[in-house]
């Protein structure tokens, strides 16, 4: 059985508290900040994701859950890791009533892989 190593951060990362970390690179995480707010206005950047990525934004209540968090949307990372060409970042939003975890995983050409959103317990 192969390790994967992605799956294995991204399931920590959903089921441990985390604190914020410090965040080496805004522009990523401004990025980020821009294609959530798209989402929460309807208006997905579909050239920013890659085929799988696109088919994360059919999930039903993603502009619904975006649309709680005030504006601008402030991100703090929780957790930075590369896995080969990919590197998955997760966020918390503090949006009402319950902040939110953000995971997005960029491809090598910084193109959206996964864009997954669940309440923070």
């Amino acid at each position: 059985m192969k390790f994967n190593s992605l799956l294995f951060f991204s399931c920590l990362a959903w089921a441990i508290p985390a604190l914020a970390i410090p965040d080496m690179e805004p522009d990523v995480t401004a990025q980020v900040v821009a294609v959530l707010e798209g989402l929460a206005d309807d208006k997905p950047a579909q050239e920013r994701f890659t085929e799988k990525g696109a088919s994360y934004l059919a999930v039903p209540g993603l502009s619904a859950s975006l649309k709680r968090c005030p504006r601008p949307l402030a991100l703090e990372l929780l957790s930075r890791n590369v896995n080969g060409e990919d590197r998955l970042y997760v966020y918390r939003a503090r949006c009402r009533p319950q902040a939110l975890r953000i995971a997005i995983d960029f491809n090598k050409a910084a193109r959206i892989n996964r864009l997954e959103l669940a309440p923070e317990h």
